[in-house]
């Protein structure tokens, strides 16, 4: 019995962004990863699969990328009423810099980033003494001559 791989659910959340993470309520999306190949296209070290023409435009290629590897997002149109989570919703109702900001967490998290704010556990010591009682620290005993006679 091996692995069974699984596709990797990315969380993008915009919490602490300097435009869109003030507030309590911030722009969360879930997106799939992407394997080493499809990911190392998106930061252009590897030639697209499909080289239609214009695969040359980075951005738009991450972009694009984004928008199929979309799961499930939080935004709403303005009375309220959720943006379907699709890529056609990405490019023709989101705002291009929420887009943007959405789309880059998403390529750094799938690059290994992980959240720097998050606190650390309450569990973990906060710089007491260790309880382990401390070793004695004393001169060592000036070594005894060897005994032994060399073979």
């Amino acid at each position: 019995m091996g692995y069974r791989k699984t596709v990797r659910r990315i969380e993008v959340s915009l919490k602490g962004h300097k435009t869109y993470g003030d507030d309590t309520d911030y722009p969360l999306a879930y997106a799939r990863g992407k394997s080493l190949g499809e990911y190392l296209g998106l930061l252009g070290y590897a030639e697209a699969e499909e080289d239609d023409g214009d695969a040359g435009n980075g951005l738009v290629r991450q972009l694009e990328a984004f928008g199929d590897a979309l799961v499930s997002w939080n935004l709403e149109r303005e009375d309220g009423t959720p943006i379907p989570c699709t890529r056609e919703a990405l490019f023709g109702e989101v705002d291009n810099d929420l887009a943007l900001a959405l789309a880059t967490e998403w390529i750094e998290r799938l690059g290994g980033k992980v959240d720097s704010a998050d606190p650390l556990p309450s569990s973990l010591p906060s710089g007491e003494p260790s309880p382990v009682a401390s070793i004695p620290m004393e001169a060592l005993s000036d070594p005894q001559p060897s005994t032994s006679v060399p073979a």
